[in-house]
């Protein structure tokens, strides 16, 4: 495959773009006294043109009359805010790609690595880029799809415990006093909640396992009506077909007499429904780097565990590599 040739023209245009989308969104980073878009400005030509994550120091040797202590105060001291912007982007994706019907937005998790101990969150954590517990901070986000278009809007820094419960460390990086701790689903719901609140347009919201496994997390989204495609491991337990559920009898004359519900029969695993599936459907995924994906997959309805009882029926998807 040859290389695609740019020309003075292609370079010019870039540059003219660039500054395009800097001007569109300079005015967030000034207060009352003073500006600091100009070294927003350097920023993302730090990130656009050094070929893996940098930082300030790395940045001030590529991008013209910058310096990194100026660099590292726009991104840690400057007192504009974020969410202003945030907003903004909402709203332009909303307005130039937003569809109620096929749009979705998506919660997931990142972990960024880092070496030191002071950037806040940091910790050994599961971190997925690496693939193992360690050093990094973990971030919740939330993406938008629709059509072939993808985004990310709005993003929540995840608080481990330790953080939470050590004020020394929490005064040293100014992290604020009413901070309390939140699990990721904690962040995924708010970041979903957000996203309702600015009037994002979609139809359905998608999550890996992680959150798929939050009984607590789904029973939100059914009470809202909301549409949810969500991972879940292969130990989720549902029912097949809806049992009968009531208050038991209790037993002898002794004790507590029953006041909660319970089902007449037991769930079952969903690794054991798919042990046990006949009806499999072959269908094409999309095409990657080695060629066409395809997939087995099988369609249930059943109705999954929440607090130990049947909740809302809903669609069980099982899926396969075929071969």
């Amino acid at each position: 495959m040859s290389l695609i040739e740019l020309v003075s023209s292609d370079i010019k245009q870039a540059i003219e773009r660039f500054e395009q989308f800097h001007q569109r969104f300079a005015h967030y980073f000034a207060t009352k006294t003073r500006t600091m878009a100009h070294r927003a400005k350097q920023y993302l030509q730090g990130q656009l043109q050094y070929e893996r994550w940098g930082n300030m120091v790395q940045f001030e040797k590529i991008v013209p009359d910058s310096d990194h202590q100026s660099l590292q105060h726009f991104a840690s001291n400057s007192p504009w805010e974020d969410e202003p912007i945030l907003a903004d982007v909402c709203k332009n994706v909303s307005d130039r790609i937003g569809d109620a019907e096929h749009g979705s937005i998506h919660i997931d998790e990142s972990g960024l690595p880092k070496q030191g101990d002071d950037s806040v969150g940091v910790a050994r954590q599961y971190c997925g880029r690496l693939g193992k517990v360690d050093n990094c901070q973990m971030g919740v986000y939330l993406g938008y799809t629709a059509s072939d278009y993808r985004i990310l809007l709005d993003k929540r820094l995840y608080l481990p415990q330790e953080w939470i419960s050590d004020k020394e460390r929490r005064e040293k990086c100014g992290v604020p006093d009413d901070v309390e701790f939140q699990s990721k689903a904690r962040l995924g719901l708010e970041l979903i909640r957000k996203a309702q609140e600015r009037n994002i347009p979609f139809g359905w919201i998608g999550m890996d396992s992680h959150y798929g496994q939050q009984e607590w997390l789904l029973a939100e989204l059914e009470g809202q009506d909301l549409l949810y495609v969500a991972d879940i491991p292969c130990d989720t337990r549902v029912w097949l077909q809806l049992p009968r559920t009531e208050i038991p009898q209790r037993e002898g004359s002794q004790g507590r007499k029953p006041t909660k519900p319970q089902a007449d029969r037991q769930p079952i695993g969903v690794c054991q429904i798919a042990s046990d599936q006949s009806q499999w459907t072959r269908i094409y995924i999309r095409d990657t780097e080695r060629g066409q994906l395809w997939s087995w997959l099988a369609f249930l309805r059943v109705y999954p565990v929440r607090n130990e009882l049947p909740g809302p029926e809903t669609w069980l998807i099982l899926r396969k590599e075929a071969l």
